[in-house]
């Protein structure tokens, strides 16, 4: 499945609009914000069809994740969206997402915890907005023209930082260490997303500036942009939704609908074939720079990306030069 999903679901009591733009959304709420009350509509819609009393308007099946048997449910289930409620414990394992991985559904999971297993992006995590008995998706975390996250509005500056940290252990990292080369800023990699936090927790006096895949943070950033809330933490985030994805929208690379996919990822993205947009752009890169100058390998930088107008290109995007 590719493309941006607009979904409708109603009752007498209620009316749910809902956009979907990948394939994994998260949503998040407490008790009492619509959670429940959607995925019960879309439950008794998959149960009883017509007879449930509800309506769709959709031009994918809508299905929810009802049978104890789920392995066998999902493997029946193609070309669908598929709502899943909290209460269902094996979202939170390994084997879900491997089951998951290579299906052509997109995924509505309902659960206010952090799902480590799955690649989510920073910016399809939602709560539920509700005015009388309607009800849509909002985005929960919102960035500005930099990529820059903040819980509070406050980004901070990129000014002034001390070290550049990365999740990248090869080519991005590379590339940031030849930029800064000569600058005071000392570049280093967590190794993981999830050695972001850790490594933050230990370095709360410094000022740094972290670099991340926004395309598969979607699991940390609650917990690190809680870290950031604290007085002693002194840090901003950046989540662009990869480092190929930054020199993808620096310009420098030219090819077939590069522009057009940039604009409007959806459109082009084939779930069953990314589980992440991450792999997306790394593979837009590769495809794009075989056999030119600008070759790309995520396992070496190319020195022509080193190259200062280039690196320029690739960094203005999240850096104020």
């Amino acid at each position: 499945m590719k493309g941006t999903r607009h979904i409708v679901v109603s009752n007498r009591e209620a009316k749910f609009h809902v956009d979907l733009y990948r394939n994994i959304t998260i949503v998040r709420g407490d008790s009492g914000t619509g959670k429940t009350t959607l995925f019960d509509m879309i439950a008794d819609l998959t149960r009883l069809g017509d007879k449930s009393g509800i309506n769709i308007a959709s031009d994918k099946k809508c299905v929810a994740l009802i049978d104890t048997d789920w392995r066998n449910q999902l493997s029946n289930t193609t070309d669908s969206v598929v709502f899943i409620d909290e209460g269902f414990e094996p979202i939170r394992s390994e084997e879900f997402a491997k089951v998951i991985r290579n299906t052509d559904n997109y995924y509505v999971i309902f659960c206010r915890e952090n799902l480590h297993e799955l690649p989510y992006s920073v910016d399809e995590i939602y709560k539920i907005k509700t005015s009388g008995k309607y009800h849509k998706f909002e985005k929960i975390y919102k960035s500005n023209d930099k990529h820059l996250y903040s819980m509070n509005g406050r980004y901070g500056n990129t000014k002034n930082v001390s070290i550049l940290l990365t999740e990248d252990s090869h080519s991005g990292l590379q590339f940031f260490e030849n930029y800064f080369k000569n600058s005071e800023v000392k570049c280093f990699s967590s190794g993981s997303n999830s050695a972001i936090f850790n490594w933050l927790s230990e370095h709360k006096n410094d000022k740094i500036f972290v670099v991340a895949d926004g395309a598969a943070f979607g699991s940390e950033i609650d917990r690190v942009l809680k870290l950031r809330t604290s007085a002693s933490s002194n840090f901003i985030l950046c989540l662009p939704e990869s480092f190929e994805w930054l020199i993808l929208n620096s310009g420098l690379i030219k090819g077939e609908k590069i522009s057009e996919i940039l604009e409007n990822p959806s459109d082009y993205i084939e779930s069953g074939e990314f589980f992440s947009w991450e792999n997306v752009f790394t593979d837009l890169l590769i495809k794009n720079t075989a056999g030119t100058p600008f070759q790309y390998s995520k396992s070496s930088i190319n020195e022509i990306y080193l190259i200062e107008a280039n690196s320029r290109k690739i960094i203005e995007e999240i850096y104020s030069i």
